[in-house]
């Protein structure tokens, strides 16, 4: 039921919760065998959504000795002393302030449950604490982690509101302190820090040790298409329901496709000149999250950029609908998989199956066949699309009974288009298998540089701690003494220099790997699904390619000879016995006409996709990928070279004696 649409191999995603620890969770690893695609098929059992259950967000909710709940994941010894259910520290994080709760949403804005220390780091500056007041919170709550969860982040703000309501300089800062100053504690002085760099804040948990897998990739940017170099275009790009399979038919061109565009007039030579750019008229589909409606129902909007319909409300029901109806009308095409459902799922499979059904919509509107099809404009435009479907028969014919090839599109299939298809089919498993390791190694480097953005943040608190702490270690400096120390002072300077170069540096490693995120790996993972497309469509070819030509032929030779020998014999009523012959051999001989014609239709629906989609976007997005991925690279490097260029300058002016 829930994993209908996963048509390839591969056991269902494992269910994780919000409260699953990390270290507990088994990741397969696509590296740890030489063997590209193991597996029993000629294809390998590849499962790009069930490689790995998702990445644990916390830790299980221990009990106390008393049998009470102790708040997971907040640091060692947060227990001492606290209530279970709504009391103590643990109802403030069930039920917190509303200023928590609206911190939290923009430092969150894709409600993933994390916020990046980095982003912790630049919300605590604004609390004028001293640094190394801030360095203990901190440390007290992430647990040497990058990214802080909402108990952890909630109890941080509470130490913040702690230690801005003590009298002291110094406050002694604890969970046990904190506990026990739950019942008068104020809200924290605090503010969202709205620096450009909090749009890009990578709100997103580190990757495990072995990498993530598949379905563990948490998008930042909805609006991102690595692929789309032009600007996007607002215009009516309707086509007729009716054109496609249901309605009143509308009479169709000599061509190939209904309006003429998949194969047109001239040959695929014409076509292949047609595709030629593609990539600079690319139509972009946005796929966004929605709230949910009651506990299971989670909605999308979806947006074409060229359909002006507007946003339009879809389920993933509906997803599963329209890849049902292409599945059908268009057996030999090329068609990406949809992404697994399963229960209760959290923030990162939502946001993990988002991206995918983002990419499936994307591949499906700029086919150059399908990219026509009724059903898929109405997907796309219809406002009321569940009463649409309960009121509308869709036609699910295939293809081949509605569309005709001239002569010259006859003539351009290759004879030896069987061997071009098989040496296709048998490097597919090793290109596959290298696709899937590229995508668990770019996202293991992005859970390494997540970590390195959580560093220098940690870095940065420490060494500006060091430099407020230094005048207190100098004689010249402490209360009493004659004068002041122009060392010191100059050497906390410089020190507060390295921290915000140590800050800078944590923001640009946070922007990198959002554009990682959001561009690279989604880069890998369509190349990949073009591949997975066509081992899919190989499956489809063998299944429903089959017809029964041969047998029907032999019908008709039985019933031939049987003719001849009433004829022959000349019986009482063989007249009438003859004549149901031949109008069954007449039936007969047009069902074999329809299917020979089908398998001419199969060929040239299995050399279009080869040597029109599959060729060509290979190559287009293997290159535009990979520039743009060495574009960001090159920016990335030198935005974290300048900050060291200014810091270097900067400590010229740092005293040495």
């Amino acid at each position: 039921m829930f994993n209908a649409p996963r048509r390839m191999g591969g056991p269902a995603l494992a269910q994780s919760s919000l409260l699953k620890s990390t270290s507990s969770s088994a990741y397969a690893d696509p590296l740890a065998s030489s063997a590209p695609l193991p597996g029993g098929s000629g294809f390998g059992d590849l499962d790009p959504w069930s490689a790995a259950p998702s990445p644990a967000r916390s830790e299980t909710p221990r009990r106390d000795s008393a049998g009470e709940d102790i708040v997971p994941g907040v640091g060692a010894g947060i227990g001492s002393g606290l209530g279970g259910g709504r009391e103590g520290l643990n109802g403030l994080i069930d039920d917190p302030p509303a200023l928590y709760a609206s911190l939290l949403e923009q430092l969150d804005p894709n409600n993933l449950g994390e916020v990046s220390l980095s982003s912790v780091h630049r919300l605590l500056a604004t609390s004028r604490l001293p640094a190394i007041t801030v360095e203990k919170i901190i440390n007290l709550t992430s647990r040497e982690k990058s990214s802080l969860a909402r108990q952890e982040f909630f109890c941080a703000l509470a130490l913040v509101a702690l230690a801005q309501s003590s009298p002291s300089s110094d406050p002694d800062i604890s969970i046990e302190q904190l506990s026990a100053s739950l019942a008068k504690l104020p809200l924290p002085d605090l503010k969202a820090n709205p620096s450009p760099s909090n749009n890009n804040t990578l709100n997103v948990p580190l990757a495990p040790a072995r990498g993530y897998s598949e379905g563990e990739s948490p998008s930042i940017s909805n609006g991102f298409d690595a692929w789309e170099t032009a600007a996007r275009q607002n215009g009516n790009d309707h086509s007729d329901v009716s054109a496609s399979g249901f309605g009143e038919e509308i009479p169709t061109s000599t061509g190939y496709s209904v309006n003429g565009s998949a194969f047109q007039e001239g040959g695929p030579g014409v076509e292949a000149e047609s595709q030629k750019d593609y990539w600079k008229k690319l139509e972009t589909v946005e796929v966004s999250l929605t709230q949910k409606e009651g506990w299971f129902l989670q909605k999308y909007t979806v947006e074409s950029s060229r359909r002006s319909a507007g946003p339009v409300s879809r389920r993933y029901s509906d997803f599963v609908w329209l890849l049902d109806t292409l599945l059908k009308r268009y057996p030999f095409r090329l068609l990406p998989a949809l992404p697994p459902k399963r229960i209760g799922p959290d923030a990162i499979f939502l946001e993990t199956r988002r991206k995918g059904l983002r990419r499936f919509i994307n591949f499906v509107v700029n086919h150059p066949v399908m990219k026509d099809d009724g059903a898929l404009n109405v997907f796309l435009t219809e406002p009321s699309f569940e009463s649409w479907r309960k009121r509308t028969k869709v036609s699910t014919d295939e293809e081949s009974l509605s569309k005709k090839l001239n002569h010259a599109q006859e003539m351009s299939i290759p004879a030896d288009l069987e061997e071009k298809l098989g040496v296709l089919r048998d490097h597919l498993p090793a290109i596959l298998g290298s696709y899937q390791k590229l995508v668990v190694l770019a996202e293991r480097g992005l859970g390494r540089l997540q970590a390195q953005a959580g560093d220098a943040s940690r870095m940065a608190l420490s060494v500006q701690s060091v430099g407020e702490e230094m005048r207190g270690c100098c004689y010249r400096c402490v209360a009493g003494a004659t004068g002041g120390c122009s060392l010191c002072e100059g050497v906390g300077r410089g020190l507060g220099e390295v921290g915000e170069s140590w800050t800078r540096v944590a923001e640009e490693s946070e922007k990198r790997a959002a554009t990682i995120l959001s561009t690279h790996i989604e880069s890998l993972k369509s190349q990949r699904d073009l591949y997975l497309s066509f081992r899919d469509l190989f499956v489809r070819h063998d299944r429903f390619a089959k017809d029964s030509v041969e047998s029907l032929r032999k019908k008709v030779e039985t019933r031939q000879k049987k003719a001849e020998s009433l004829k022959a014999a000349q019986k009482a009523g063989w007249e009438v016995e003859v004549d149901k012959l031949v109008a069954a051999t007449d039936q007969d001989n047009s069902q074999i006409t329809i299917l020979l014609a089908r398998r001419v239709f199969i060929r040239a629906c299995m050399w279009h996709e080869l040597s029109i989609v599959h060729h060509s976007r290979q190559a287009a997005q293997a290159t535009l990928g990979w520039r743009q991925f060495a574009r960001d690279q090159n920016a990335g490097v030198k935005a974290i070279g300048g900050v060291w260029e200014a810091l270097e300058e900067r400590l010229d002016a740092m005293p040495v004696d």
